[in-house]
Protein backbone atom coordinates (compact mmCIF):
# COMPACT_ATOMS: atom_id res chain seq x y z
CA UNK A 1 0.00 0.00 0.00
CA UNK A 2 1.14 3.33 -0.89
CA UNK A 3 0.02 6.91 1.13
CA UNK A 4 -1.46 9.29 -1.27
CA UNK A 5 -2.94 12.40 -0.55
CA UNK A 6 -4.26 13.35 2.75
CA UNK A 7 -8.08 13.24 2.91
CA UNK A 8 -10.59 16.03 4.68
CA UNK A 9 -9.40 15.00 8.23
CA UNK A 10 -5.77 15.33 7.32
CA UNK A 11 -5.18 11.29 7.54
CA UNK A 12 -3.20 9.75 5.01
CA UNK A 13 -5.11 8.01 2.13
CA UNK A 14 -4.18 4.19 1.63
CA UNK A 15 -4.04 4.30 -2.40
CA UNK A 16 -3.37 0.24 -3.87
CA UNK A 17 -5.36 -2.04 -3.10
CA UNK A 18 -4.64 -4.75 -4.89
CA UNK A 19 -5.38 -6.91 -2.58
CA UNK A 20 -7.50 -7.12 0.99
CA UNK A 21 -5.41 -7.95 3.96
CA UNK A 22 -5.02 -11.43 4.13
CA UNK A 23 -7.20 -12.86 6.38
CA UNK A 24 -10.40 -11.53 4.57
CA UNK A 25 -8.65 -12.71 1.49
CA UNK A 26 -8.56 -15.95 2.50
CA UNK A 27 -12.50 -16.14 3.70
CA UNK A 28 -13.28 -14.36 0.07
CA UNK A 29 -12.43 -17.93 -1.49
CA UNK A 30 -15.74 -18.82 0.23
CA UNK A 31 -18.01 -16.65 -0.50
CA UNK A 32 -21.13 -17.97 -2.78
CA UNK A 33 -20.85 -16.29 -6.28
CA UNK A 34 -18.15 -14.62 -6.02
CA UNK A 35 -14.32 -16.04 -6.23
CA UNK A 36 -11.78 -14.34 -4.56
CA UNK A 37 -9.79 -13.32 -7.77
CA UNK A 38 -13.13 -12.02 -9.13
CA UNK A 39 -13.89 -9.35 -5.95
CA UNK A 40 -13.04 -5.88 -6.96
CA UNK A 41 -9.51 -4.59 -5.68
CA UNK A 42 -10.37 -1.43 -4.15
CA UNK A 43 -13.72 -2.78 -2.58
CA UNK A 44 -12.18 -2.25 0.84
CA UNK A 45 -11.65 1.52 0.06
CA UNK A 46 -14.76 2.21 -0.31
CA UNK A 47 -16.37 0.12 2.51
CA UNK A 48 -13.69 1.99 4.86
CA UNK A 49 -15.21 5.60 3.38
CA UNK A 50 -18.84 4.84 3.63
CA UNK A 51 -18.13 3.16 7.60
CA UNK A 52 -16.50 6.51 8.40
CA UNK A 53 -19.27 8.44 7.02
CA UNK A 54 -17.44 10.19 4.00
CA UNK A 55 -20.37 8.94 1.68
CA UNK A 56 -19.26 11.32 -1.36
CA UNK A 57 -16.12 9.44 -1.47
CA UNK A 58 -17.57 5.69 -0.85
CA UNK A 59 -19.86 6.38 -3.79
CA UNK A 60 -16.53 7.50 -5.69
CA UNK A 61 -14.80 4.76 -5.07
CA UNK A 62 -17.84 2.17 -5.67
CA UNK A 63 -18.49 3.80 -8.92
CA UNK A 64 -14.78 3.64 -9.94
CA UNK A 65 -14.50 -0.49 -9.81
CA UNK A 66 -18.42 -0.46 -11.87
CA UNK A 67 -16.53 -1.03 -15.48
CA UNK A 68 -14.01 -4.20 -13.37
CA UNK A 69 -17.83 -6.07 -13.02
CA UNK A 70 -19.38 -5.09 -15.86
CA UNK A 71 -21.67 -7.89 -17.30
CA UNK A 72 -22.50 -9.72 -13.69
CA UNK A 73 -24.69 -9.27 -10.48
CA UNK A 74 -21.37 -7.61 -8.76
CA UNK A 75 -22.37 -4.68 -11.39
CA UNK A 76 -25.86 -4.54 -9.46
CA UNK A 77 -24.79 -4.53 -5.62
CA UNK A 78 -22.08 -1.64 -7.00
CA UNK A 79 -24.96 0.18 -8.44
CA UNK A 80 -27.48 -0.17 -5.26
CA UNK A 81 -24.12 1.06 -2.68
CA UNK A 82 -23.10 3.61 -4.38
CA UNK A 83 -26.86 4.91 -4.61
CA UNK A 84 -27.62 4.39 -0.52
CA UNK A 85 -23.91 6.29 -0.77
CA UNK A 86 -25.15 9.17 -2.51
CA UNK A 87 -28.13 8.74 -0.54
CA UNK A 88 -26.59 9.24 2.67
CA UNK A 89 -24.45 11.95 1.35
CA UNK A 90 -27.64 13.84 0.40
CA UNK A 91 -28.55 13.75 4.19
CA UNK A 92 -25.57 14.88 5.72
CA UNK A 93 -25.09 17.95 3.04
CA UNK A 94 -28.95 18.92 2.66
CA UNK A 95 -29.32 18.17 -0.61
CA UNK A 96 -32.06 17.75 -2.13
CA UNK A 97 -32.90 13.84 -3.71
CA UNK A 98 -31.75 11.69 -0.59
CA UNK A 99 -34.70 9.83 0.00
CA UNK A 100 -35.11 9.06 -3.85
CA UNK A 101 -31.67 7.74 -3.80
CA UNK A 102 -32.07 5.63 -0.69
CA UNK A 103 -35.16 4.28 -2.19
CA UNK A 104 -33.21 3.10 -5.67
CA UNK A 105 -30.65 1.82 -3.46
CA UNK A 106 -33.03 -0.37 -2.20
CA UNK A 107 -34.66 -1.54 -4.68
CA UNK A 108 -31.63 -2.46 -6.11
CA UNK A 109 -30.50 -4.45 -2.79
CA UNK A 110 -33.76 -6.48 -2.72
CA UNK A 111 -32.95 -9.21 -4.64
CA UNK A 112 -29.65 -10.20 -3.19
CA UNK A 113 -29.47 -12.61 -0.55
CA UNK A 114 -28.27 -11.91 2.97
CA UNK A 115 -25.47 -11.83 2.70
CA UNK A 116 -23.70 -11.39 -0.78
CA UNK A 117 -19.87 -10.81 -1.58
CA UNK A 118 -18.92 -10.45 1.77
CA UNK A 119 -21.01 -7.86 2.44
CA UNK A 120 -24.18 -8.09 4.71
CA UNK A 121 -26.86 -6.96 2.69
CA UNK A 122 -29.91 -7.59 5.24
CA UNK A 123 -28.27 -5.19 7.73
CA UNK A 124 -28.22 -1.98 4.89
CA UNK A 125 -31.43 -2.98 3.60
CA UNK A 126 -32.80 -3.12 7.25
CA UNK A 127 -30.85 0.48 8.34
CA UNK A 128 -32.05 1.92 4.38
CA UNK A 129 -35.73 0.93 5.51
CA UNK A 130 -35.68 2.49 8.35
CA UNK A 131 -33.91 5.59 7.57
CA UNK A 132 -36.61 5.89 4.49
CA UNK A 133 -39.35 5.66 7.45
CA UNK A 134 -38.09 8.43 8.89
CA UNK A 135 -37.97 10.88 6.03
CA UNK A 136 -41.33 9.35 4.79
CA UNK A 137 -42.13 11.08 8.06
CA UNK A 138 -41.00 14.15 7.52
CA UNK A 139 -38.45 13.51 9.61
CA UNK A 140 -34.74 14.52 9.29
CA UNK A 141 -31.90 11.80 9.88
CA UNK A 142 -29.25 14.56 10.48
CA UNK A 143 -28.96 13.76 14.37
CA UNK A 144 -29.31 10.31 13.66
CA UNK A 145 -26.66 9.96 11.24
CA UNK A 146 -24.29 11.75 13.87
CA UNK A 147 -25.16 9.32 16.49
CA UNK A 148 -25.30 6.19 14.55
CA UNK A 149 -24.17 6.42 11.26
CA UNK A 150 -24.90 3.61 8.53
CA UNK A 151 -22.28 0.76 8.38
CA UNK A 152 -21.58 -1.97 5.65
CA UNK A 153 -20.73 -4.97 7.47
CA UNK A 154 -18.57 -7.23 6.19
CA UNK A 155 -19.25 -11.26 6.97
CA UNK A 156 -18.05 -14.10 5.24
CA UNK A 157 -20.19 -17.12 4.67
CA UNK A 158 -18.50 -20.43 4.46
CA UNK A 159 -19.48 -22.82 1.95
CA UNK A 160 -21.51 -25.65 3.49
Amino acid sequence: MTEGPADQYDAPMKTGFAEPPGSFRRHLDRIRGVAADRFPSGFAAGVRHFNASRFFEAHETFENLLEQVEGDDRWELLLALIQVAVGYHKCTSGHPGAERMLRLGLEKLAPFPALTAGVDVDALRTRVAEDLATLGRGGSLADQLRQSPPRLRMRRQVER
